[in-house]
């Protein structure tokens, strides 16, 4: 039975929505869960569970010899490349060898040409493949021999966008057969909600392997006689997940996640995508009403069905393995080139009152709720440790000497947490950490707070350089915090360390 037309979409989704539907768990031969992983609505103790992530040594090597997403990328791209450098010897008579590697760079760094796709067609993709291959063919020939004549120019594109066309006439029909001879070709999948589209979606997946997917789990709150029987017809498990969809996840060995209708409600779906932020899992979302949409950009298709695959994380992108390395050497180079200003500050701070510490330590919360010790320059002395660690804002406070409201104005009282950054402790750009009372207040009443621990907290950040920062609302910090960790780019931390040097300098900090 095939996945449902599009006019009965409406009816589906209304029906969907109505349905409440799950099953106990079932014992899997998989490994169990490890570590406590915490979704947008966790407390502080529960954000403070340390999260253990895959060795990077593991990662690298189910992607080199076992990850089957990859088998065929990587033979296609060296099918590709071997004819690439072929159709340069000859075709071209000068310098084949520069003009074939820089197409090949090109073509290799193309976002489009090698995306992992449920569907293998190559008529869907081919008028992408004719358009990036004409614009790159052009880009690598014009670079490498500026004095190629129209008609050579226009002859060997030809050639090159022909022949990639030919490769996926090859290497299509060879993937749609290895998916459905190969089991170790169909990544492990859930689909969660037991709505009619999910059970329909699933029924679809079990009868075509040749879309890569192999359902081992159906994931809903709540369980009906109708989709229990459906599910024990196909063969697949009906589970409601205590500990969370990671559980499931891990203890399936699980590649591939589909968000369907089902019972859970949207906060539940929010907090379970939250979860999946560290899995090695490609998520994607059934769209309501999905007969108005076209597939188009990072959409895929089972069937008349489309399918919304979510972007993967920023902080598991390859440009967030360079955002560490940054840090350490700006805040190394920072720590160098400011240490006159550190000197100078921390003589006025101990002349303003020679009784008190030059730096001010506290407690805060940082990356999966792990404590660190803060520092800051002195501005003011709290009556105990009590109050430093309760007491939400201090704006007005007569305690409070010239010198410290300067440092506070200025924000130069929060130059010492370059050496944190330094030390590991934060980045130069990220969530602000917050206090453990706040912490655990702030996670039991706002939607999405416990989240901002997903990724290492900042010395600043894109809630603070949006006017985020002293006696604020929270509600809004989340959301900008949030944003920043889905929405992150390096350009996001350049923009953001830009905006907080203009802030110093102007002096419009606390």
């Amino acid at each position: 039975m095939s996945v449902p037309a599009p006019t009965r979409a409406l009816a589906d989704s209304r029906e969907d929505a109505d349905t409440r539907v799950g099953a106990p768990d079932r014992a899997t031969d998989s490994a169990p869960l490890r570590d406590s992983t915490w979704g947008v609505d966790a407390t502080a103790d529960q954000a403070r569970a340390t999260v253990t992530h895959r060795s990077p040594w593991v990662r690298r090597i189910r992607f080199l010899l076992v990850t089957p997403r990859y088998r065929f990328d990587v033979w296609h791209r060296l099918a590709d490349a071997i004819a690439i450098v072929v159709i340069a010897l000859l075709f071209l008579p000068e310098r084949p060898w520069l003009t074939a590697s820089a197409l090949i760079v090109a073509i290799m760094f193309s976002p489009t040409l090698y995306r992992h796709r449920l569907t293998v067609s190559v008529l869907d993709d081919l008028p992408r493949v004719v358009v990036v291959g004409t614009v790159l063919s052009v880009f690598g020939a014009v670079v490498s021999n500026a004095g190629m004549n129209l008609f050579s120019l226009m002859y060997f594109t030809a050639v090159v966008v022909t022949t990639l066309v030919i490769t996926r006439m090859v290497v299509a029909p060879l993937l749609r057969w290895s998916r459905r001879r190969y089991r170790a070709f169909r990544h492990r999948t859930i689909i969660v909600g037991t709505g009619s589209t999910s059970l329909d979606l699933a029924r679809t997946l079990r009868e075509r392997p040749d879309f890569g997917l192999s359902p081992v789990a159906l994931v809903d709150a709540d369980r009906t006689a109708s989709a229990r029987r459906t599910a024990f017809e196909m063969g697949i498990p009906l589970e409601n997940p205590s500990a969370g969809l990671v559980e499931v996840i891990r203890r399936h060995r699980v590649r591939t996640v589909i968000i369907g209708f089902g019972a859970y409600d949207d906060r539940e779906l929010l907090k379970m995508l939250t979860e999946c932020d560290h899995e090695d899992a490609e998520v994607f979302i059934v769209p309501r009403l999905f007969d108005y949409l076209n597939v188009e950009g990072r959409m895929d298709r089972i069937n008349a069905l489309p399918l919304i695959r979510v972007k993967r994380s920023a902080h598991r992108s390859v440009w967030w393995k360079f955002k560490r390395p940054m840090d350490v050497l700006l805040s190394g180079l920072a720590l160098v080139l400011l240490s006159p200003l550190f000197l100078a500050i921390a003589l006025a701070v101990k002349l303003d009152d020679r009784t008190a510490p030059v730096l001010f330590r506290q407690i805060r919360i940082g990356e999966g709720g792990r404590e660190f010790e803060l520092l800051k320059f002195r501005s003011m002395r709290p009556a105990d440790e009590n109050e430093s660690q309760t007491r939400w804002n201090i704006a007005g406070d007569p305690r409070i000497s010239p010198l410290g409201a300067f440092l506070r104005k200025s924000s130069l009282d929060e130059i010492p947490q370059i050496y944190n950054v330094f030390r590991g402790d934060m980045a130069l750009v990220g969530p602000r950490p917050e206090r453990p009372h706040f912490v655990e207040r702030f996670s039991g009443e706002y939607r999405g707070y416990a989240a901002r621990h997903r990724v290492p907290v900042g010395l600043t950040g894109w809630a603070a350089i949006n006017g985020l920062r002293g006696d604020t609302s929270i509600a809004d910090r989340v959301m900008f915090d949030n944003f920043y960790i889905e929405n992150w780019s390096p350009w996001m931390d350049i923009r953001s360390i830009l905006l907080t040097l203009l802030v110093v300098i102007k002096g419009t900090g606390k």
